[in-house]
């Protein structure tokens, strides 16, 4: 049995190396989720700044977003008159 704490051993370090590899791979991980949904809130706020500069020049744009819009906005957005902002004549 003497001869087996050499495997031992080097298996243990070993077991404690793939646990701190394994740990960094999973702070990589979460690090690279959080900046690609940094890229796209960044990209949905870019694409909204857009549409809301461009609405009233567009008609096209002007017709998807009264379409498309008040499906999306939440009971909260309706008590806040977002929709009154955008469109003030209704």
């Amino acid at each position: 049995m003497h001869k087996t704490q050499p495997f031992d051993t080097e298996l243990a370090e070993l077991t404690k190396k793939k646990k701190q590899v394994d740990a960094q791979i999973a702070t990589l991980d979460a690090r690279r989720h959080l900046s690609l949904k940094k890229d796209k809130d960044r990209i949905k706020w870019l694409l909204g700044n857009l549409v809301f500069d461009r609405l009233n020049a567009d008609p096209v744009l002007e017709n998807i977003v009264r379409r498309d819009l008040p499906e999306r906005l939440t009971q909260r957005d309706h008590d806040r008159g977002l929709w009154q902002i955008l469109f003030p004549e209704q």
